[in-house]
C-alpha cells in the first residue's frame, strides 16, 4: 500500500508525518494527506486496523500557528517506527480526492507540445519510484529521451498567478489559476523552467490559452518538467486554532503512485485503463474520474506535426473581418488564410487576429497564395488547437 501520509527519507532518518509547505512562484502550497484528512474531519482512530497502535500526536506549524494532532499513521508489528505503513484512506479525504471540484473537471491538456516525451524514471507520478524513499512528489515529472530541454504549454484557459522572476538553483516556477463554468477555481504549477524563456507580458493576472507557450525547461542541473495541480481546502478549526483556506496538491490522474517502467518503450505519460502495468500501486480507495481531456495526445494539444509528403493546394480563401459581431459564422469570424489540400476534406488556417505584428503569418499566407497560383506542392507544418489546424510553416517544392 503506498504510504500516502508518511515520508520515509532514504537515508532511514526519522519517518516525516507532517511534510513542510512547499513555495512555488513564492505561493504556499501543501502536499500534507494528514492535515487534509484532518481539515475535511476524518478521525484517524476510527481508521486503523484493529491490531495497529497509532503513533504518538505530534505538533505541526503551518505559518499560522502549532497544532498537536494525531496523523493517520500506525506503528507496524515489530515497532519499527521508521518503517509505518499507511492507514486505509479515510471517507472524507476519499471523496474529496474522487472528486476535488463537487461534479466538475478540470479538462486538463498536457503541459508540453512534444510527443515523445515521457515520465520521469524517479518522480513520475505522486511518490518516487525509489521505495525507500516514499515522499509526498506533488505532482508528475515529464522528461524527453535523451534529455534536452523542450516547450512547455498552458494544461487549460486560465490566467498567471505568479511567476518567480528569476533562476533559482533548478530553475523557476509559473503558476496558472483556473476556474471551472461555476467558478471553482484550480491550479497549474510549472517548474524547472527556463525563466529567460518565459514571454515578458506573462505577469501575474495576465490571461492564457489552452496550449500557449508558457517557456522552456531549464538546462540546469535538472532538465525536465515538474507539473502539478492544487485544489483548495476547507477553513478548519483544528487543536483550538483556526487553519486558513489551504492550497493541496492532487493528482489530476487518480493513481498517486506512478512512474515509468524500464521495460517499457512507449510515452505513458497517461495512465489509460488499457495500460494497467504503468501502475506500481494505486492509492488506497481513490477511483475518480480522470481529469483529463479525452485522449489520443495528437487531437487534444497543440503537437506539431507536418502532412504527408508535398501535395497541390486545390482552394486558397481570404475572410477579413466584417465588424465585431462574430455569431453565425464557422469558423468564427476573424481575419483568417485558409488552405485546403489535394484529398484532404478539412481546411488548414493561417490565423492573423491575435498578434499586434501579422507580418510573419501575413509572408507565409503570401507564400501559400504563391505556391497555389503556380501549381507546386506543399508540405505545411501545423497544429491543433481544438477542432482546427493552424499552420505554423510551409515548405515549398521547386
Amino acid at each position: 500500500m503506498a504510504r500516502y501520509f508518511v515520508h520515509l527519507p532514504p537515508d532511514l532518518s526519522p519517518a516525516t508525518f507532517w511534510r513542510a509547505v512547499g513555495n512555488f512562484a513564492g505561493l504556499p502550497f501543501h502536499y500534507n494527506f494528514n492535515l487534509l484528512a484532518r481539515a475535511l474531519g476524518d478521525d484517524p482512530s476510527t481508521s486503523k486496523p484493529a491490531w495497529a497502535d497509532l503513533v504518538p500526536p505530534m505538533d505541526y506549524n503551518f505559518g499560522e500557528g502549532t497544532i498537536r494532532l494525531q496523523p493517520f499513521a500506525f506503528t507496524p508489528q515489530g515497532g519499527n517506527i521508521n518503517r509505518p505503513e499507511a492507514l486505509p484512506l479515510s471517507p472524507n479525504l476519499n471523496r474529496f480526492l474522487n472528486d476535488p471540484l463537487l461534479g466538475e473537471r478540470m479538462d486538463l491538456s498536457l503541459p508540453f507540445y512534444d510527443e515523445e516525451l515521457k515520465l520521469g524514471p524517479s518522480g513520475g507520478g505522486w511518490f518516487r519510484k525509489d521505495l525507500d524513499d516514499a515522499a509526498f512528489h506533488g505532482g508528475i515529472d515529464f522528461i524527453k529521451r535523451p534529455r534536452a530541454v523542450f516547450d512547455v504549454c498552458a494544461a487549460a484557459d486560465g490566467k498567471v498567478t505568479a511567476r518567480d522572476k528569476e533562476n533559482g538553483k533548478h530553475g523557476g516556477s509559473l503558476v496558472l489559476s483556473h476556474y471551472t463554468p461555476t467558478g471553482k477555481e484550480f491550479r497549474t504549477i510549472y517548474q524547472h523552467l527556463d525563466m529567460s524563456s518565459v514571454p515578458a507580458k506573462l505577469n501575474p493576472g495576465a490571461e492564457v490559452r489552452r496550449g500557449q507557450y508558457l517557456g522552456r525547461t531549464s538546462d540546469v542541473s535538472i532538465i525536465h518538467l515538474h507539473f502539478a495541480v492544487a485544489v483548495q481546502g476547507p477553513p478548519v478549526r483544528l487543536g483550538g486554532v483556526a487553519v486558513p483556506v489551504l492550497w493541496y496538491f492532487i493528482d489530476p490522474s487518480g493513481i498517486y503512485d506512478y512512474y515509468e517502467h524500464d521495460n517499457r518503450t512507449n510515452n505513458n505519460y497517461l495512465p489509460p485503463e488499457s495500460q494497467p502495468d504503468i501502475f506500481q500501486t494505486r492509492i488506497a480507495g481513490a477511483v475518480h474520474t480522470i481529469q483529463w481531456q479525452m485522449q489520443p495526445l495528437l487531437d487534444t494539444i497543440p503537437v506539431a506535426r507536418n502532412t504527408e509528403g508535398y501535395q497541390p493546394i486545390v482552394r486558397v480563401q481570404s475572410r477579413v473581418r466584417a465588424s465585431e459581431n462574430t455569431g453565425g459564422t464557422f469558423p468564427d469570424e476573424q481575419e483568417q488564410f485558409m488552405v485546403w489540400l489535394k484529398d484532404d476534406p478539412d481546411l488548414f488556417l493561417v490565423e492573423l487576429n491575435r498578434a499586434a505584428d501579422h507580418s510573419a503569418e501575413l509572408e507565409l499566407a503570401s507564400l501559400l497564395r504563391e505556391a497555389f497560383f503556380h501549381g507546386k506542392p506543399v508540405q505545411l507544418e501545423y497544429r491543433y488547437a481544438g477542432e482546427q489546424r493552424y499552420i505554423m510553416a510551409a515548405s515549398i517544392e521547386a
